[in-house]
């Protein structure tokens, strides 16, 4: 329990923290017709996830990126491959893209080799090169705090059941969509980010690969240092160095 009111707490803060100061109340009175129809279509679908421990949010529009992630992780997992190298796994990750349908709805360009000096540099400071990344990154400071503190929280959140953990990643997903201080790009690469650690976490808890990966630091900072770019390249480099870091475990 104490674990549970610590994450819970924590997530009020960083919701505030996101929260913008300046939306105007009587806009959102005005607008109460139309969007509290939507709003509660959106919980009810959202509680029904919960339930059934799926890790989806049809409110986030970048969404397909954390369903891609573990569609591209899933398929890689079953093919047992034992690559050593960076290379060799983002080679592989490739291709396995390469031929899922959904990816091509991303309408983002895959022909860019993966970045293997900014991966390895992931994997020996995760830490290190999340902050970089989000301090070199185009979002307003204020973005720039808010994805910080949901990447610190989460850390707080790898041994909470998941229905914690979807609840407290899709209340803070919430509060970016609606800050109306953020910029759409401040957007895209928060709620990228959100949606493959919103994603990945669920992984742990599936059977019957949960043996054979476990989300971690470098997985995320991966996700955050590719969304930078684009959705695709978030994704690719968060199963890259997630994948790289396990290797590594396991040896």
């Amino acid at each position: 329990m104490k674990n549970i009111s610590l994450c819970l707490l924590i997530l009020s803060l960083l919701i505030i923290s996101c929260t913008s100061d300046t939306i105007d109340t009587a806009d959102s009175n005005a607008d109460n017709g139309t969007d509290s129809k939507v709003n509660s279509k959106e919980s009810e679908k959202s509680a029904r996830l919960v339930e059934n421990l799926t890790p989806e949010n049809p409110a986030n529009v970048y969404d397909l990126a954390g369903k891609l992630h573990n569609d591209l992780l899933e398929t890689y997992l079953a093919g047992n491959y034992q690559y050593s190298t960076i290379a060799q796994i983002s080679e592989q990750v490739e291709a396995i893209a390469a031929a899922n349908s959904d990816v091509a709805h991303l309408n983002l360009e895959r022909n860019l080799p993966a970045n293997v000096e900014e991966i390895q540099e992931i994997i020996n400071n995760p830490e290190a090169k999340l902050d970089e990344a989000i301090a070199n990154s185009s979002m307003t400071t204020a973005a720039k705090s808010c994805l910080s503190g949901f990447m610190n929280a989460a850390l707080l959140w790898e041994n909470e059941a998941y229905g914690v953990i979807y609840q407290s990643i899709i209340s803070y997903e919430s509060s970016v969509m609606t800050n109306s201080n953020f910029s759409d790009e401040d957007k895209r690469i928060i709620l990228t980010t959100s949606s493959i650690v919103r994603y990945s976490l669920y992984y742990d808890t599936k059977p019957p690969y949960d043996e054979d990966w476990e989300s971690n630091v470098g997985n995320r900072v991966g996700g955050v240092s590719g969304a930078i770019d684009n959705s695709y390249t978030a994704i690719s480099r968060s199963l890259i160095t997630g994948i790289m870091i396990n290797n590594l475990a396991a040896d």
